[in-house]
């Protein structure tokens, strides 16, 4: 019966687990903050989807336009930093456009688990920052945002 309490416990945290931490990518991808500019576009354009959902959130609600405000500025600059890597990366305009559409795609897929990952937060612990997502968000003050 423990057995059984601590299954349910557990697999809520395990299904809405993010695939990799931004810190687990980075252990993988050490050169991301040097020559791995890829590693680089694909963290900030992560970075820019964490901000871009608490901005979502917090566009509506009138005593957190702050919040908002700071949150849909750090959306765009990462987003911005993301694009210039790989648009600084091509040789060509065809190059381009294939790494917009690969761009594309991975912010489709990122934007629903950051999205689902902060509802479960919400719903799970009364806050959206938490877990996985909490991970990746102090990841980013303290490793991401002195490399760019």
């Amino acid at each position: 019966m423990k057995q059984l309490l601590f299954l349910l416990v557990l697999i809520p945290n395990v299904i809405f687990a993010l695939p990799a931490t931004l810190n687990d990518y980075m252990f993988k991808n050490p050169s991301w903050n040097t020559s791995d500019r890829a590693s680089l576009s694909y963290i900030t354009l992560r970075l820019s989807l964490i901000h871009e959902q608490i901005s979502d959130f917090y566009k509506n609600r009138a005593e957190s336009q702050e919040a908002y405000k700071a949150s849909s500025k750090n959306a765009t600059n990462f987003f911005r930093v993301s694009s210039d890597i790989y648009k600084t990366s091509c040789i060509n305009f065809d190059c381009i456009k294939v790494e917009k559409k690969a761009s594309q795609e991975k912010v489709k897929k990122w934007e629903s688990i950051y999205k689902e990952e902060m509802v479960n937060n919400i719903n799970t612990y009364d806050e959206m920052i938490h877990g996985d997502i909490k991970s990746d968000f102090s990841t980013c003050k303290t490793k991401v945002k002195p490399v760019i």
